[in-house]
């Protein structure tokens, strides 16, 4: 029986009952009652485990508590799955889910983006305890861990999930990491520190390959850069460069470094300096505005977009309107354009001016069909059975799978389940954040995890490798057309 090895971790400030609080308050009683309301509004809670913090509830709840209205159905489903584990009295273990829930306009991604990550993540924790995934002991508990927006309370939540390895909780993983921003990679390295196996589910940066204890569910930005410029180069041989700038934003840098190592050669070339902006900054539009006039001067057939989607759509409206519309250009970009919000017409007037967008994906359920031989139907049937109670299109029908979120995030959690389950061996006992760790060696070649968007196999620096890399095409009603499938 493997033994729990529970961590010194220092409880979060709002969880002690420390002395020192109430003399503070009975201080200020006695002083007058000016600040009062500001010492009892600093340790108001919005739930057990969720405090009320810059205007958003943040912490770790088991689904009692809704983060948001959109995740009402799905934390419904996740607070059941959790009590269900609870009632059967077996062996349990948790795995956290860190993410922002509450999403604001400074957010990279969207409330939908959020949902269908919790959905994956929820299909993954009821495949675990109800079919036999590596075994079915322990039972898999799932925490909901909300970081705020642009995960700006990343050190409270992260401490609540170092508090959980404890009995009862037995937390030994946690899942989701979805951004490659600096606070979620702030948050990485202390769970790293404290010896927490992470399974990032959308991170892609190049750079996150230094943290260790992380596994990364999704092809890497140099492999999607070099996926996408292997598809475009019998297309096109100049290409000018657009990148965000922006210093707490690892994904664009990156991904502009890969497509800069990978599209030049004797045949091809980049056009042009690269034209910078900084989404830190206001006026996005008025610097992508200011970028025609080159973009024109250069002639490019491609443009390499290093940079977020929800800038994205402003940039392919500004290119729309460019004086040399009768030079048609190819916008090639990385796979954020999921969180893309484009209006109604842009596409088609994009289009019509002889702009393309063509970009990555992490996963895409038409790539199932279109090149069956890539995936194995055991790891997919959750995704696409429409008979099965508990599989997406029955459980979540109003919901779709194109922003690979769902998938993803599905993926995260079945690897934890397989690492978790291999440390058991046969007894199904509980087990401890460094067994797990221990494990997460394993997960490669023969015992590598059948994921829905491709086998997980990582190397040693938990990068998976040989992954599936779609390529995908806007239409011009905004959905995205399936080109083919690349390894990265």
């Amino acid at each position: 029986m493997s033994r729990l090895v529970t961590p010194n971790v220092p409880r979060p400030w709002w969880r002690r009952r420390t002395p020192w609080i109430f003399i503070a308050v009975a201080a200020l009683l006695a002083g007058g009652g000016a600040a009062v309301p500001m010492v009892l509004n600093a340790a108001r809670t919005c739930a057990e485990g969720v405090v009320h913090r810059d205007g958003e509830c943040v912490g770790v709840t088991d689904g009692s508590y809704e983060f948001d209205p959109a995740l009402a159905n799905v934390q419904r489903r996740i607070r059941e799955e959790n009590e269900d584990v609870l009632r059967s009295k077996k062996p349990y273990v948790t795995i956290g889910f860190f993410a922002q829930m509450t999403v604001t306009e400074k957010d990279s991604v969207s409330m939908s983006w959020v949902k269908h990550q919790l959905q994956g993540a929820y299909l993954a924790q009821y495949r675990a305890n109800h079919d036999r995934v590596a075994g079915d002991l322990p039972r898999v508990r799932l925490l909901i861990a909300n970081a705020g927006s642009q995960i700006a309370a990343w050190e409270p939540v992260v401490d609540e999930l170092l508090a959980r390895t404890a009995a009862p909780d037995h937390l030994v993983a946690v899942a989701g990491m979805g951004t490659s921003t600096d606070n979620a990679r702030k948050a990485m390295n202390r769970l790293s520190e404290r010896g927490i196996l992470m399974l990032g589910s959308t991170v892609t940066s190049d750079d996150l390959r230094t943290i260790p204890n992380l596994l990364r569910m999704a092809p890497t930005n140099s492999g999607q850069a070099k996926a996408v410029a292997s598809y475009i180069k019998p297309k096109a041989h100049k290409a000018l460069l657009v990148q965000d700038d922006s210093k707490s934003d690892l994904y664009p840098a990156t991904l502009a470094r890969s497509f800069t190592d990978h599209f030049p050669d004797q045949d091809h070339e980049l056009v042009g300096q690269t034209e910078l902006y900084d989404s830190s900054l206001p006026s996005v539009d008025n610097t992508f505005l200011q970028m025609m006039p080159n973009i024109c001067n250069s002639k490019p057939e491609v443009v390499f977009f290093a940079g977020r989607g929800k800038h994205l759509a402003s940039f392919v409206t500004q290119l729309t309107g460019r004086r040399c519309q009768e030079h048609p250009i190819i916008v090639l970009t990385g796979d954020d354009v999921s969180t893309a919000v484009f209006g109604d017409g842009v596409v088609r007037r994009a289009l019509e001016s002889g702009v393309e967008v063509v970009f990555t994906t992490l996963a895409h359920p038409e790539a199932w069909s279109r090149e069956p031989k890539a995936f194995e139907k055991d790891a997919t049937f959750i995704f696409v059975e429409k008979i099965c109670s508990y599989c997406f299109p029955s459980a979540f029908p109003d919901d779709a799978l194109e922003d690979a979120a769902a998938i993803m995030a599905y993926d995260s959690v079945l690897t934890g389940v397989f690492a978790i389950r291999y440390s058991t061996g046969k007894t199904g006992d509980v087990v401890s954040a460094k067994d797990v760790l221990q494990t997460k060696n394993r997960l490669h070649t023969t015992m590598s995890v059948p994921g829905a968007s491709g086998r997980l196999s990582f190397d040693k620096d938990g990068t998976a490798v040989d992954k599936a890399v779609p390529i995908m095409k806007l239409r011009a009603d905004g959905t995205a057309e399936f080109l083919s499938l690349s390894t990265a």
